[in-house]
């Protein structure tokens, strides 16, 4: 078996008795998955090449424990020239992120707006303490947040009375079970009407063109999941109508993006639309996925 980091962990499934070995293991993989879509919004707001993923090392049973090596790859040269052991602050990070976030759950502290403020602006503080000075880093913010929160928390509801998830670090122990929950509509009541916007400078992946229409919504891949982008650079569009530039199926637009959270006592949750406003640049895809896949710290 292959040694845990301290910066690796354990995500058991704690029950009683005997239990369907089918439903434990999907009970764990759907929360497995919102941890990890959770890791890689973080990881993605500090670089958009950055990514993560998980490695199964070893599995226990009586209750169900897993222990999870967390690999990191593409992580940006600019970290890598002025931190010594990059995927130690990384996984430092995310760990912290997970921990927090299990704790804000097992303990029902997101019971008002402020509570949210006060989640999201710990989760941000850590970042900017952990990570390397030089970093330009776009910051969790509270809709996002409020949204892992509330979809890991449908994951509790469906266990049963007995039966608790546990996450186990270096920073600790953070226990849910069904009696966790997230009171959505008394949140987005007192969030209100209101609108959140950040920006950047992305590179996303056209999956679908439209070579006759005049639909200003493209759909592209962002943070491996199909997106609308409504395209704003009306200059760029007429000159793609025109015709005066070829697009292939699988490239890349790098884009002055702006991304805009809406909250509504109309919405179940947040909703998120992302606009174009300049269309930079268009990348062809990478000769092979291989380079995409090189992990960068498999000797660390």
């Amino acid at each position: 078996m292959e040694k845990i980091k301290d910066f690796d962990f354990e995500l058991n499934l704690e029950f009683e008795g005997i239990k369907n070995p089918s439903e434990a293991f999907i009970q764990l993989a759907k929360l497995y998955e919102k941890l990890i879509d959770f890791d890689k919004h973080i990881a993605y707001n500090i670089s958009v090449d950055s990514k993560v993923e998980y490695d199964l090392v070893d599995i226990e049973f009586g209750s169900i424990k897993t222990k999870i090596k967390q690999i990191f790859i593409n992580i940006p040269d600019d970290v890598l020239k002025d931190v010594l052991n990059p995927s130690a602050w990384f996984g430092h990070l995310l760990v912290y992120v997970k921990h927090r976030l299990l704790k804000s759950i097992e303990n029902n502290e997101l019971t008002s707006k402020k509570d949210l403020d006060k989640i999201t602006n710990d989760i941000n503080l850590n970042i900017k303490k952990l990570a390397p000075k030089n970093l330009m880093i776009l910051e969790v913010n509270n809709y996002y947040v409020l949204n892992t929160i509330n979809d890991i928390t449908t994951q509790t509801k469906k266990l049963k009375k007995d039966e608790a998830f546990s996450f186990k670090s270096k920073k600790g122990i953070a226990k849910i079970d069904n009696r966790n929950f997230v009171d959505m509509p008394k949140i987005l009541k007192e969030m209100g009407d209101e609108t959140f916007q950040q920006e950047r400078v992305e590179i996303l992946k056209i999956k679908t063109m439209d070579l006759l229409s005049d639909n200003t919504y493209w759909k592209l891949i962002r943070e491996g999941k199909t997106v609308d982008v409504k395209i704003l650079d009306a200059d760029w569009l007429e000159k793609y109508h025109n015709r005066q530039f070829i697009i292939q199926p699988n490239d890349n637009l790098k884009l002055q993006l702006k991304i805009i959270y809406t909250t509504s006592h109309n919405f179940d949750k947040p909703k998120i639309t992302y606009e174009a406003l300049k269309v930079i640049e268009i990348i062809p895809p990478k000769e092979t996925e291989e380079d995409e896949q090189t992990n960068l710290f498999l000797n660390t």
